[in-house]
C-alpha cells in the first residue's frame, strides 16, 4: 500500500525563477475535487517556499521568491509578524498544509503530462507562476486543454514566458491598456470606487457579479485567449488594498 496521498504530487523542486531561491510546486486536486466554491473543481497548483513555511515566509519577506514585488505582499514584517498584506490568500489553510505533507514525503514525485490531461488546471492557486521553469510549464500543459492563471512578473522580460498561458496581473488600468495592446488578457483588482476601463468586464464568478459560474466552467482568464477581468478587492486583506501609483507596464511586442 503507498504511503503517499493520493491527491497531490510534486511538479517542481528546484530554485525559484525570481530569486533562486528554493521553492517547490505541488499539484492537488486528482483524486478530490478542490471545493473552492469560487473556482470550483480545477487541479490546484501551489508555489511554496521549500525550507521556510508559507506562515513565516510572510514574517521574514522570504515569499518574495513565490510572489516576486506582488503589491498584495505584506507591506511590514520583522520575522515575528507581518502587516498591511492584502492578498485574499489565507496562507495557514491550504498553502501551510500542503508544505507540512511535502514535508512528510507524503507527495509522489513521479508524475506526466498524462496526469493532467483534459483536467481543469490553475496555475498559481498560491504562489506566481512565473516563478516555475517555463520548460516545466510546458511538460505540465502539454494536454491541458481548460486553464486558468495569472502572473505580477510582467515587467520582467526573463519571467514573461508564462505569459502565453497567464493574464497580466494588472495593477493599475495602464497594465490592462498594455495588456490589451500586446494580445495579453489582464486581470486587475478595483479599489474602492475605481472603476473599470471600457473594455474590461466583471468576473462572473465573483460576489458582485452573484456567483454566476466557476472559474473551471468560464475560462475567461486563460492567457493570450482570455479577456480583461476585474474584480472588487476581496478577501481577508481587502481593506488594505489600494490602486499603485507606479508607471503602467511596457508589453509591446511580447
Amino acid at each position: 500500500m503507498s504511503l503517499y496521498n493520493p491527491n497531490g504530487l510534486v511538479i517542481y523542486d528546484g530554485p525559484s525563477m525570481i530569486n533562486g531561491e528554493p521553492i517547490i510546486m505541488v499539484a492537488v486536486g486528482f483524486k478530490s475535487k478542490s471545493t473552492n466554491k469560487k473556482t470550483g473543481g480545477m487541479i490546484q497548483t501551489y508555489i511554496l517556499t521549500r525550507n521556510v513555511s508559507p506562515l513565516d515566509a510572510l514574517k521574514t519577506g522570504a515569499d518574495v521568491a513565490i510572489c516576486g514585488g506582488c503589491g498584495f505582499r505584506a507591506k511590514h514584517y520583522d520575522g515575528v509578524s507581518n502587516s498591511e498584506r492584502s492578498c485574499y490568500v489565507q496562507v495557514g489553510q491550504a498553502p501551510q498544509g500542503i508544505w507540512k505533507t511535502f514535508h512528510r514525503d507524503r507527495y509522489s514525485t513521479e508524475w506526466s503530462s498524462e496526469d493532467f490531461r483534459n483536467r481543469p488546471l490553475r496555475l498559481g492557486a498560491y504562489g506566481d507562476p512565473g516563478a516555475v521553469p517555463v520548460p516545466v510549464w510546458d511538460r505540465v500543459m502539454r494536454h491541458v486543454t481548460q486553464w486558468t492563471g495569472y502572473t505580477h512578473q510582467s515587467a520582467n522580460i526573463k519571467l514573461r514566458g508564462v505569459l502565453q498561458w497567464c493574464q497580466v496581473s494588472a495593477d493599475q488600468v495602464g497594465d490592462s491598456y498594455s495588456a490589451r495592446e500586446a494580445g495579453c488578457g489582464s486581470f486587475r483588482v478595483l479599489a474602492p470606487n475605481e472603476k473599470p476601463a471600457s473594455f474590461e468586464v466583471l468576473c462572473p464568478a465573483s460576489e458582485e457579479a452573484g456567483k454566476l459560474t466557476t472559474c473551471a466552467s468560464c475560462m475567461m482568464c486563460s492567457g493570450p485567449s482570455g479577456a480583461h477581468v476585474y474584480i472588487s478587492a476581496h478577501g481577508a486583506g481587502k481593506k488594505h488594498y489600494s490602486a499603485t501609483r507606479r508607471r503602467a507596464l511596457q508589453l509591446t511586442g511580447v
